[in-house]
């Protein structure tokens, strides 16, 4: 086990039922390079997690992401990177990207950082392998159905 411990948090970000918006790491990232992950990070001494991920969403891409809203938690995830990394405990949250989506497409709205790319896929087709190794379990369970946006029948 790692002598440091995370508290990271993170969205999975809802576009639609069933679809999610997620990122590919810069090749110029110090670790995981050019991998896929859902946006958000570490919560800083004092701050609450949810604050935290709407401060970090806005930071990564951008001014008009203070649309997305954080909604309930997803899943609880462990992570121990091999040395020298880090231990991980991340809290996964819903995000509601509805209100974004009502003011255009997110392609046109959205400003990642420089060299990170957003993507988007349905949730049944997740490339787990190429998620950061902490976000494959999540990924199974998306690509199965067992996690759904909360808000899938309120649109039906």
């Amino acid at each position: 086990m790692s002598s440091r411990r995370l508290l990271v948090a993170a969205g999975l970000v809802w576009l639609a039922p069933g679809r999610l918006l997620f990122q590919r790491r810069g090749a110029q990232a110090a670790h995981g390079a050019e991998m896929l992950e859902f946006p958000g990070g570490k919560v800083e001494l004092g701050e609450a997690p949810v604050a935290a991920l709407a401060r970090e969403l806005i930071e990564e891409w951008g001014p008009a992401a203070d649309a997305l809203r954080v909604g309930p938690i997803a899943e609880v995830l462990h992570h121990d990177y091999p040395p020298p990394g880090p231990e991980v405990v991340l809290l996964l949250y819903h995000v509601d990207a509805r209100a974004l989506s009502a003011r255009g497409p997110w392609e046109r709205l959205l400003t990642p950082e420089e060299g990170v790319r957003l993507q988007e896929a349905a949730a049944a087709e997740l490339p787990a392998a190429a998620f950061l190794a902490a976000d494959r379990v999540l990924c199974q369970r998306l690509r199965s159905g067992d996690v759904r946006s909360p808000w899938a029948a309120a649109e039906k």
